[in-house]
């Protein structure tokens, strides 16, 4: 028989959190030939869960770690619903209070959630959900290999620096997220007045991807415009990153009364930064011969018509 004890704070929500959890896990998990079960009291401010288990045949190498492996689990699930949240609001509180954003916790919040939750993309090694779950899962069952107690509030303290350091940085990450998207909305508000101030120089700017630079202008008869200062800035190799900021400062200086993007496909998030802007003088093309012919303006000095 093996018995372990876990002593969470006299907190109702708490153990009440942890008890469904080990519900769910019963009810889930099959640990035949293995058998668990667990009970609870008060003793000496805790609230104490205690687990026995047994084996229905002889142990072996494998079944010997399922009891440890389950309260491992267990412990790892609640850390991660109800300790991480609090943490991570503590977390937010502070750098909140220093950068005086108090006022907008409500729509920073999900910038958190989102930077905490995401899946790990290919090749990244990013600290998501699930990897912290695993880590926090492994400390508790090496914890428990030698020791058959653990007072789940010093655990979270002492055993999980790493984890909680590595969650800062997610945190602020998400803050600075939020910052950097609240920046550019207000940048865009600004355009958005900038242009309907504005007066009209063109009455259509045709947008087409290209091949010698990001992008060719022209204007309703098929002509080339050409804008010197933009087109230099545009060939400089290491600025290739930012095409679609210069392409929305070139339509800005141009102010046309419609805009026509060609092979708008290819370019989703640029026509939603357009249109962001532009709004309703945006339209997309995907049916005219250029963009049928899914071709591309070859010749700078002498480019084709549309």
């Amino acid at each position: 028989m093996q018995a372990f004890r876990v002593l969470l704070e006299n907190v109702p929500a708490h153990s009440g959190t942890y008890r469904a959890i080990l519900q769910e896990m019963t009810e889930r998990v099959n640990t035949a030939p293995v058998r668990i079960t667990y009970k609870e009291e008060d003793q000496n401010g805790y609230h104490v869960f205690f687990f026995q288990s047994w084996c229905e045949e002889e142990y072996d190498a494998q079944t010997i770690d399922w009891a440890r492996a389950f309260v491992a689990l267990s412990l790892a699930e609640w850390i991660m619903q109800v300790k991480e949240p609090e943490i991570i609001e503590e977390m937010a509180e502070d750098l909140l209070q220093s950068e005086q954003l108090e006022e907008e916790w409500a729509e920073i919040l999900p910038y958190i959630q989102r930077m905490c939750q995401e899946h790990e993309p290919a090749g990244t090694e990013l600290f998501t959900a699930t990897t912290r779950k695993a880590n926090v899962y492994r400390k508790a069952f090496t914890y428990l290999e030698y020791e058959r107690t653990v007072n789940v509030l010093g655990f979270v303290r002492f055993r999980l620096q790493d984890h909680w350091n590595e969650l800062f940085e997610l945190v602020e990450a998400g803050i600075d997220e939020y910052l950097e998207d609240k920046q550019y909305q207000e940048f865009v508000e600004l355009l958005r007045y900038f242009i309907a101030v504005q007066e009209t120089k063109q009455e259509v700017v045709h947008v087409v991807p290209s091949v010698d630079k990001p992008f060719h202008l022209y204007d309703k008869k098929g002509d080339r415009l050409w804008l010197d200062q933009l087109d230099s800035v545009l060939s400089m190799e290491e600025q290739n990153c930012r095409d679609e900021d210069y392409l929305v400062s070139a339509l800005v200086t141009l102010a046309p009364e419609s805009i026509v993007l060609h092979m708008a496909t290819e370019r989703p998030g640029l026509t939603q930064t357009i249109r962001s802007i532009f709004d309703s003088r945006l339209s997309t093309c995907q049916s005219c011969p250029l963009c049928l012919a899914d071709r591309r303006v070859l010749d700078l000095h002498n480019p084709s018509k549309l």
